[in-house]
């Protein structure tokens, strides 16, 4: 019976995994779709995008899943992380995706989204033999249109055409040795210096094992540790709709294979574990992009701004480009046992170079400083029902940041998460990326709470809410102010096939009023509320449909601005030849930048597309992507934004003659 029994299971699986291995092609669209569901921007947190790509082209079998693994995965809290564990620790073999339903807080779509990363069966005791594996990428895009910089004939305009080059290399000999390179162009750039340089390049040779040299990383890399009070180099997520993504999972070293040019290390770095103890070490040394002004009094140049952009299309660009070497150096030691985890780290920075103090009123309190040094300890602990965590830090002036956060799981029905921060006036770090409402967090304190309950069968609701307070000036706010964020979400699945849901967000902060006659400036809270409703239905395994409404409202003062976006997304597949289509069509109405609208788009693999929309008109794009085999993949895109009440799109050296934008992209894959 029991072998009866198994070859059903088997012979389900296996039916099932040929009618979804066209939904492999749907893995980027399906990662992109969650993380800007629960409000994390991919553009913001773009090597944790591509981080997530990458686990889901190399799938691990089930069995070999470690914790480090199952963390990098955001969509998995702890507890479900600590039943997996322990569900695949007590059942061997796992043959199918199915056996997986024995989790008691694992439903049908979280199972789906799990099985992108990971294959079921026994494992292989045997050593496998070394191997060598490529994934080659090649894009390019660009807009038809051609934007004024592109016209001018004096050194003000782009030096660079209008495309877009992106090529990413990774190499794999076995699994513990990898090496990875990247160049970028971004439009009007150059491809090359006048050293024969490419415009950017990154790279990095990897070594990773379960011996007592644990990772090895010589080039570029993320350093993450604790909740980002004093080291954070990767992804900040921020608030979102999943309430337990408040916890940072302080992964230690990554390597970096991400195109965003500023925030990353280069040099070399070190992971030792020896029993329950692992040490990192890092050194790096990278040339970053400063404004550098001569002061007459010092005879020196000194650094005025840090433009983070990347972009170096025209001479004054370009005059920033890598003008001042960043030194950083870390090290951090960790300690498990049993479910108990506490890490102490420090951090110290050079920026070789004098910074200039300007006259931002913020800045007052706590100028910034060439020279940085910050120490912290943070600790996590916790069972089946609740886990508690958190982050203290000081820098050199001894001046305190802390968060401390506890998730708690009372029933199976229910989840809370609390979070609360305070942060010193006079703390900063120059590599700070933790739970913050602000993005120089020097003064603040808030508290955050999050809910998520099954109320009846079918229906999920989740909602949180999180009250700040600047005790001292922040960018664009003059005085010590308070604020608040709320966001409700109720998800209706009657049916495998349909997901329903509505979504709601509000959001109170204080901001600077010009006052042009007397000049100066006076605060006043603006409120933003936003309203969302959205469906996805499964047509057949081939075909899916989504359809969205967006609004949004901002008042400020007897200021009063409101935008409404609606969309319709059809994806098709088509088994033989494997190709897949994504056709969207969109109207936007909007009366003010303050009242503007993301919405994410599907896109090539390795890649992100999140415009915001104002003003009037309508979007239509169209994605193909063909399966040549089972090594080469070709991606081809076309979108194009019509404004009905525009004959002149962008400003500057951006500025298009005409009321449309259309964009071409191509994208080709190769494995080997």
């Amino acid at each position: 019976m029991k072998k009866t029994l198994l070859l059903i299971v088997l012979t389900i699986s296996t039916i099932t995994e040929a009618q979804n291995t066209l939904d492999k092609n749907s893995i980027n669209s399906q990662i992109l779709e969650y993380l800007t569901e629960n409000g994390i921007d991919p553009e913001q947190n773009s090597q944790l995008f591509t981080n997530l790509i990458d686990l889901s082209e190399n799938k691990i079998n089930i069995h070999n899943i470690t914790k480090s693994f199952l963390e990098q995965l955001l969509f998995l809290s702890d507890f479900q992380i600590q039943q997996l564990l322990y569900f695949t620790n007590n059942n061997h073999p796992i043959y199918s995706k199915y056996q997986l339903q024995g989790i008691k807080d694992f439903s049908p779509d979280l199972i789906e989204t799990l099985s992108l990363f990971v294959t079921y069966g026994e494992t292989l005791k045997t050593t496998p033999k070394r191997y060598l594996n490529a994934n080659l990428l090649f894009r390019d895009s660009y807009d038809l249109e051609t934007p004024a910089g592109y016209s001018k004939s004096d050194s003000s305009g782009y030096l660079g055409d209008k495309h877009h080059l992106y090529h990413r290399s990774l190499f794999e000999y076995g699994s513990d040795i990898s090496c990875g390179l990247v160049f970028d162009k971004d439009p009007g750039e150059k491809i090359y210096d006048n050293n024969n340089i490419p415009e950017f390049y990154s790279g990095f040779i990897q070594y990773k094992s379960n011996s007592v040299l644990n990772k090895v990383i010589i080039g570029d890399f993320h350093a993450n540790f604790g909740q980002g009070l004093a080291m954070w180099s990767g992804s900040n997520i921020g608030k979102a709709g999943d309430i337990f993504l408040i916890k940072k999972r302080g992964d230690g070293l990554k390597k970096y294979t991400s195109a965003n040019e500023s925030n990353f290390l280069r040099g070399i770095a070190t992971s030792i574990k020896w029993k329950s103890f692992n040490l990192t070490t890092f050194a790096s040394q990278k040339n970053v992009d400063a404004n550098l002004t001569y002061d007459s009094i010092t005879s020196k140049f000194v650094a005025t701004s840090f433009p983070s952009t990347g972009y170096h299309r025209t001479l004054n660009e370009l005059s920033k480009k890598n003008n001042v070497k960043r030194r950083t150096f870390g090290a951090n030691l960790k300690y498990r046992y049993k479910n108990l985890s506490l890490s102490v780290g420090n951090f110290y920075q050079d920026l070789m170079t004098t910074i200039n103090n300007d006259n931002q009123l913020y800045k007052k309190l706590n100028p910034p400083s060439n020279i940085t040094n910050n120490t912290s300890i943070a600790y996590n602990y916790g069972n089946s029902n609740f886990i508690l965590f958190g982050e203290c830090a000081i820098n050199s002036s001894f001046d305190l940041a802390t968060i401390n956060g506890i998730l708690i799981k009372p029933t199976s029905n229910i989840s809370t998460s609390v979070l609360y921060r305070n942060l010193s006036m006079k703390y900063y770090s120059p590599w700070i990326n933790s739970f913050t409402e602000s993005s120089n967090p020097n003064g603040e304190s808030g508290l955050f709470i999050g809910i998520n309950t099954l109320p009846i069968q079918k229906v999920e609701v989740q909602g949180y809410i999180d009250i700040f307070k600047f005790n001292w000036l922040e960018y664009n706010i003059n005085k010590p102010s308070s604020g608040y964020e709320l966001s409700l979400k109720m998800i209706y699945k009657p049916n495998i096939k349909t997901k329903i849901y509505i979504q709601y967000r509000e959001k109170e902060k204080a901001k600077n009023i010009s006052d042009s006659q007397k000049n100066i400036y006076s605060i006043e809270n603006y409120n933003l509320k936003k309203v969302r409703s959205n469906i996805d239905f499964v047509v057949n395994p081939n075909l899916k449909i989504q359809c969205r409404f967006e609004k949004t409202f901002y008042r400020l003062k007897s200021t009063f601005n409101s935008g409404s976006l609606i969309y319709c997304n059809v994806n098709y597949h088509l088994p033989r030849p494997k190709l897949s289509f994504f056709l969207r069509y969109g109207i936007f109405d909007i009366d003010d930048y303050s009242a503007r609208i993301y919405t994410y788009e599907n896109d090539a693999l390795y890649n992100f597309s999140i415009p915001s929309f104002q003003d009037k008109g309508s979007r239509v794009y169209l994605l193909n992507k063909w399966l040549v085999n089972e090594n080469i993949a070709l991606w081809f895109k076309i979108g194009q934004t019509w404004y009905s009440n525009k004959k002149e799109i962008g400003s500057g050296l951006q500025t298009i003659k005409g009321n449309t934008r259309t964009n071409i992209k191509i994208q080709l894959q190769i494995k080997i």
